[in-house]
């Protein structure tokens, strides 16, 4: 009897806020406009392992759900990665590292045969250059997986904004 008065008081709940303008926690109105298109994006293979990464990240943050959906555009990433030694000691051996990776991207629309978008990204990383010869290529690795990400949040905010702008224009 509780329980049937616990699952009443849940969903009397439920539609009193229905009501009042209450929108669920993790629906993103704000990106509504923008998923489908989202969704229709191909990301076009990018060299290195670096760009591997990247293009993973990207096609998982496109279509996390994996809908099938017809492309309609085809997003080209070209990566410039620069690895600087700073911090270097009297003997010549550097101790901080910083990388940095500059993502040209343009976004193709396939039906139209158009650019509408080319844009650069950037992502700066650093690390520690240590004695050990291992620890510096797990402290770089560290540092690209860094820049992955942040280029693919930054790749994806700036589709999303150019998409939702799009929509609101009412532009197909």
């Amino acid at each position: 009897m509780l329980a049937r008065r616990a699952l009443f008081a849940w969903g009397l709940a439920a539609l009193s806020l229905n009501g009042c303008g209450w929108t669920p926690m993790y629906a993103d109105v704000a990106t509504g406009p923008a998923d489908a298109e989202l969704r229709a994006v191909r990301v076009a293979p990018i060299s290195e392992r670096i760009g591997q990464k990247l293009a993973i990240a990207l096609r998982d943050s496109l279509n996390p759900g994996g809908e099938p959906t017809p492309p309609r555009y085809m997003l080209s990433v070209t990566l410039q990665v620069v690895r600087l030694d700073l911090g270097v000691l009297t003997q010549g051996i550097g101790t901080r590292g910083r990388l940095d990776v500059y993502a040209k991207f343009t976004l193709t629309d396939t039906v139209a045969k158009t650019v509408p978008l080319s844009l650069t990204s950037h992502a700066n990383e650093s690390f520690d250059i240590l004695a050990n010869l291992y620890s510096n290529v797990v402290t770089e690795e560290d540092a690209r997986t860094r820049a992955v990400e942040e280029l693919r949040r930054d790749i994806i905010a700036r589709l999303t904004v150019f998409f939702q702008r799009r929509a609101a224009a009412g532009r197909p």
